[in-house]
This record gives C-alpha cells, structure tokens and sequence, in this order.
C-alpha cells in the first residue's frame, strides 16, 4: 500500500505544477472527471454529474470541456491526513478534487468553485457516498437547483 501510495505522490507532484497545487486540464474525460498533466486522472470531489449516454450527459461533458479543457486551474485534494497516502479515491481509483478557476485564480477576484458550479447549474447531484464534512454545503446547492428545475432536475423533484 505505501509504494501505491509513493507512486501516486510521484504522479501527482508531476501532473501539479511546484508552483503549489495548481495544474492544467489536459482533457475532459466526462462531467465530473478530468485529466490533469499528462497522466494525472481525478474525480470531482462530492458530485456525481450525468456521464454521456445518460440524459443530459453530453450536456453535461460539453460544458465541463468548453470551462476546463486547457486551462490553469487551482487544486484541492481530499486527504484524510493532509498527505498523499491519505488522499480519498473513488471505487475505480480516481483521487478526488475540488477545482477553482477563473479570473480570481489569476488575481483578480475571487475564484470560482467549479464543483460548486455543477451544482448550481443543476448539471451534477451530491454523491453522498463521497462527500466530505467540510463540504455538507453541497446538499443546499443541489437543493436549489432542484427546487428551480435546472439542469437534470428539469423534470425530476425528488432525489433520484
């Protein structure tokens, strides 16, 4: 378990720029999982979005594509320890990110959550399976775009 977690360490300090935890999307692979750097695969921490054969998926991607793909984003991992062994991943081996991005990520303004997004356009739902405590904000974001019928809750008012 510590050489995976050695390797991943080494994946992701080079997918991440030394500047910090910043890096570029390389490629959007669906809505809510990305490629960032050459090798570096991640999940969206605490969404679930729609993948492309579902309604609304290619939508979805579409979206996430014209935000993300090539930009310089910000990171956030989940840890459990603040460390790389620590970091959470999902059932099929995706780290989990938060992403900030926008003008505020460049210095002017503040930056935008792009996790936050996805939520409030309706284009994602919470995964509670994957949502950390400090992210419970999560459930009334997705409360109120269900409540105004955006995105995937156009016709759905309960939670799926």
């Amino acid at each position: 378990m510590k050489s995976k977690a050695f390797i991943l360490a080494v994946i992701l300090s080079a997918a991440i720029s030394a500047a910090g935890n910043t890096g570029i999307i390389k490629k959007v692979l669906s809505g809510d999982v990305v490629q960032i750097g050459d090798t570096f695969v991640a999940r969206l921490t605490g969404i679930k979005a729609p993948q492309r054969d579902e309604p609304l998926g290619y939508e979805v991607y579409d979206f996430t594509k014209r935000q993300l793909e090539g930009q310089t984003v910000k990171l956030f991992t989940w840890t459990t320890d603040n460390t790389a062994a620590g970091i959470v991943h999902d059932e099929k081996g995706y780290p989990f990110v938060q992403i900030y991005y926008g003008k505020g990520y460049h210095g002017k303004g503040a930056a935008a959550s792009f996790n936050e997004l996805m939520l409030k356009k309706g284009y994602a739902r919470v995964d509670l399976k994957y949502l950390p405590d400090d992210l419970r904000h999560y459930l009334d974001l997705e409360k109120e775009a269900r409540e105004k019928g955006l995105g995937i809750w156009k016709t759905a008012k309960t939670r799926p």
